[in-house]
């Protein structure tokens, strides 16, 4: 049988509590430059690919041209997820 003894959790200090605020606002603005470089370079590829993907090119520049603090990949699989709805819906 196993003892496992849990020692009560150290109240971080405000100044730590501002400086991990801080850090995960820089993960956040960081992934969401990654996101919004990696849905720039969907706009270089051709239209068939993009209707593989189940969006069209103005949903990809559509997604690109919000404010900087939206993610355009989420933008564009909510879109694609709504297309492919709408699409099975039909069938």
């Amino acid at each position: 049988m196993t003892v496992i003894v849990r020692l009560p959790a150290r109240r971080a200090t405000p100044r730590i509590q501002s400086l991990q605020v801080a850090l995960a606002a820089a993960r956040a603005i960081l992934k969401n430059l990654r996101n919004r470089m990696t849905v720039a370079r969907l706009a270089e590829m051709p239209d068939y690919l993009l209707s593989d993907l189940g969006v069209r090119r103005d949903d990809v520049h559509d997604a690109l041209n919000q404010t900087w603090h939206d993610d355009p990949s989420f933008r564009l699989a909510v879109t694609a997820s709504r297309r492919r709805r709408s699409h099975e819906m039909t069938f």
